[in-house]
């Protein structure tokens, strides 16, 4: 229990004494918990289930509370309510061990102010504690407001906030994130401008702004020294006023991973003083659009991440064989040079290179006697092989930020003609990824040597794709992949000197894009394998 003061001091290390409120489920992580609270000056109280949490917020007010989400009954979700309907002001903090998309959401919403990833060490509770404490020392005193002048515009200052929380979980890219987010700042606050200055946002903008440009212009000239003037070290959060002769500005800081990220300004021609509550709201803001833009980075790692998992296990499935490997990273590279010379945005290029990479992926289901066998495949063994499209979208069906991936690794063996697998689908019906990808594959397929034949040369390679135009493949991307120069081809084709095929003539060769045609399959012991 406390002696009634909300701020005490630690004698022996001059820090504030927090009274923590721990819930956890798990008793050995709650031993540590408050072993490693207690050694940061905090006086703890535990808790082994979101109910005995209700019962403690009942009768005594905390400074922080940390909670599991996931516990037997209620979770930590309900703890976090919990407090933000008893102690508005008390910061929550949930341990989580990867958070899903429905707990980002609700944290989001409900202001959670940090997570606890598990493993967690004491150095973690001891940076955690610094943010906690950083944030305590900036919030202003709150003042008196009238609330005829003050309910309306408190109630849209916490719906955008919501909003923002919505917005970051919309799946935008950081520019028209932070469009939206600017202008539901500068709405509910009604200032006249408001920028977002960035130092450490991959991905993001370093300047933006929403309301009067020439406002922004004033405040842009002074932001950078405003965040130079910020100690290293300074806290994460942190929110002052500063007062020009043309305007008076709020600015807040953005919250980075190593430190602060930038600055969130409100701007107004003239009002007089900000309000202690718009202080808080920007910081809010600030926070939010922090967390968000790191969420996005770290998001698009992780993501890349998995892909590059995935990605190990196809290579591992080429490995084992001397014959194919290299195969699906050639793909890879045939197709993004097609993407390209197509004119497709990054965007679509990214799609077609991960599909690419990963367009072999269900023959992870596949036997190695079928893989491997020198000879004709029996129809049984064929059966088996022309399912590797559809078993390829399968393992994908989980990863919903591969979508349109697995759309094209189901189709890239779909004819242009309508006489593909596994669904015969027919012209554009075809994914685009999916036709440049039948392309790329039949390409490689040709000039690598595989057990029941030697590579061809380019040349004739290139003769049966355009034999096969608009049967098998896709005449557009046929014509692009006819405009790569044979010096990219032949560069692409080295990757790991998996083949001898060779180009007699050192121009430029026209390959277009295209799958293997059937006909060459069954002059070629009709092991259609590309």
């Amino acid at each position: 229990m406390t002696n009634g003061r909300d701020l005490r001091q630690d004698s022996s290390a001059g820090r504030e004494v927090l009274r923590v409120l721990l819930v956890d489920d798990h008793a050995p992580v709650l031993r540590f918990l408050a072993l490693a609270f207690k050694s940061n000056g905090c006086v703890v109280s535990t808790a082994a289930s979101a109910e005995e949490a209700f019962d403690l917020l009942s009768v005594q007010p905390f400074d922080l509370v940390v909670s599991d989400i996931k516990m037997p009954g209620l979770s930590g979700l309900d703890v976090l309510r919990a407090v933000k309907g008893r102690q508005p002001g008390t910061p929550v903090v949930l341990i989580t061990g990867m958070p899903s998309v429905d707990s980002a959401v609700f944290g989001l919403r409900n202001q959670a102010f940090d997570y606890l990833t598990k493993p967690f060490s004491v150095e973690d509770v001891h940076q955690l504690l610094q943010r906690v404490r950083e944030e305590r020392r900036s919030r202003p005193q709150p003042a008196p407001l009238a609330p005829h002048q003050d309910v309306a515009r408190r109630q849209a200052a916490v719906e955008a906030l919501s909003h923002l929380g919505d917005l970051a979980l919309q799946g935008l890219d950081p520019v028209p994130f932070l469009e939206q987010a600017l202008g539901r700042a500068m709405e509910s606050l009604g200032g006249d401008a408001v920028c977002l200055l960035l130092e450490d946002a991959p991905g993001a903008p370093p300047w933006s702004e929403k309301g009067d440009p020439t406002l922004a212009a004033r405040v842009r000239t002074r932001a950078d020294g405003w965040l130079r003037e910020l100690k290293p070290g300074s806290a994460k959060s942190a929110s002052f006023v500063v007062a020009d002769p043309a305007f008076m500005s709020l600015a807040s800081v953005v919250p980075g991973v190593r430190g602060p990220a930038g600055l969130l300004c409100l701007a107004r021609r003239e009002g007089g003083e900000f309000l202690p509550d718009e202080k808080e709201f920007l910081l809010g803001y600030a926070r939010t659009i922090g967390l968000s833009l790191e969420k996005m980075v770290l998001g698009e790692s992780l993501e890349g991440n998995l892909v590059d998992t995935i990605s190990s296990f196809v290579i591992a499935l080429e490995s084992k064989d001397s014959y194919l490997k290299g195969h699906s990273a050639r793909v890879a590279l045939y197709a993004t040079e097609i993407a390209r010379v197509m004119e497709l945005s990054e965007a679509e290029i990214a799609v077609v290179e991960r599909a690419a990479m990963l367009h072999d992926l269900g023959k992870l289901v596949v036997g190695d006697a079928i893989l491997r066998k020198p000879t004709r495949l029996s129809n049984e063994e064929t059966v088996a092989m022309r399912e590797h499209p559809a078993n390829a979208a399968r393992i994908l069906a989980p990863f919903r930020f591969l979508a349109r991936e697995a759309d094209a690794l189901r189709a890239h063996h779909e004819r242009y003609d309508g006489k593909g697998y596994p669904s015969g689908l027919k012209g554009e019906d075809i994914p685009l990824a999916a036709r440049i990808i039948s392309v790329a594959d039949a390409f490689d397929a040709m000039t690598s040597s595989r057990p029941y034949r030697g590579a061809l040369p380019f040349e004739v390679a290139i003769g049966e794709i355009r034999r096969h135009e608009r049967a098998q493949f896709d005449p557009v991307v046929t014509e692009a992949f006819g405009r790569i120069s044979s010096h990219r081809l032949v560069e692409i084709s080295r990757l790991y000197e998996a083949r001898t095929a060779s180009l007699s003539d050192g121009g430029s060769a026209s390959v277009p894009e295209a799958l293997l045609g059937a006909s060459f399959w069954r002059r070629q012991e009709g092991s259609a394998r590309c």
